[in-house]
Formats: C-alpha cells, structure tokens, sequence
C-alpha cells in the first residue's frame, strides 16, 4: 500500500512538472493583458480628470501668481514712500490667503515676517523666481 501511494507521489511530480509550463505561459498571457487593460483605462482616466487638473493648475498658479503680484506691488508702495510701512492691503491679502487650504503655508509665513518687521519685503522678492520654480505647475 505505502508502494503504491510513493508511486502516485511520484506521478504527482511528473504531472506537475509537466503542466508547469503551460501554468507560466497562462500566467504571463495574464499578466500581459492585464497590463493591456491598465493601460487602456489609464489612458480613459487620463481624458476624463485632463481638464479638471488643467483647471486645477489654473487655480494653484493663479494663487501663486497672486502672492507674486502683491510682494511686487508692496516693493512698488515701498519705492514710492520715503517712510515705508507695511501696507494694509498686504496684511488683507496674508488673512484672505491664509484660509485658502492649497495655498503653501512656508509663503504665508514668509509674509508673517514682514509683517512682523522681522523681514524686509525684499527677502520675498529677491526670491520671486525661485518660487515661481517651486510653486508654479506647468
């Protein structure tokens, strides 16, 4: 009885190591239309969410380039004065963004600086294109 079970364990083994090429070549028919698939609804999704991103990026760049107008038109108040004081549009401009959740907080506080007088107005602009590098998407 063990003598027949040892020999069907051993047609066992045959048998597998028989199918198993057959078993790789499904396996990889599998996986390349599954890739095939992904690649079709990638490209789907891709058409679909197209405009909303484009939308968004309008919306991201927009606030940045917002941030940007106003540093450039406070250096403009600043060149104008001979006493220069933070403007009140700027500490407007630094309360209606700061509740803007997109909007990056490291630019806010940067305003908080000169707001503060800890920094000059400058200490953004001098900077303006390093954050447009940063910030603005394409």
């Amino acid at each position: 009885m063990i003598d027949q079970l040892k020999k069907k364990l051993e047609e066992l083994e045959v048998k597998k190591s028989e199918i198993q090429p057959k078993v790789e070549e499904l396996e990889e028919k599998k996986e390349e239309e599954i890739e095939a698939v992904n690649q079709k609804y990638y490209h789907l999704i891709q058409e679909v969410t197209m405009d909303v991103e484009k939308f968004e990026k309008e919306i991201n760049n927009g606030f940045i380039n917002s941030y940007i107008d106003i540093v450039m038109e406070e250096i403009d108040t600043k060149r104008s004065t001979d006493e220069y004081t933070v403007t009140d549009r700027i500490k407007q401009y630094r309360e209606e963004i700061s509740t803007v959740e997109i909007f990056p907080k490291k630019l806010i506080e940067k305003l908080d600086k000169v707001i503060s007088g800890e920094d000059q107005i400058e200490e953004i602009a001098y900077y303006i294109d390093d954050i447009k590098k940063e910030y603005i998407k394409s």
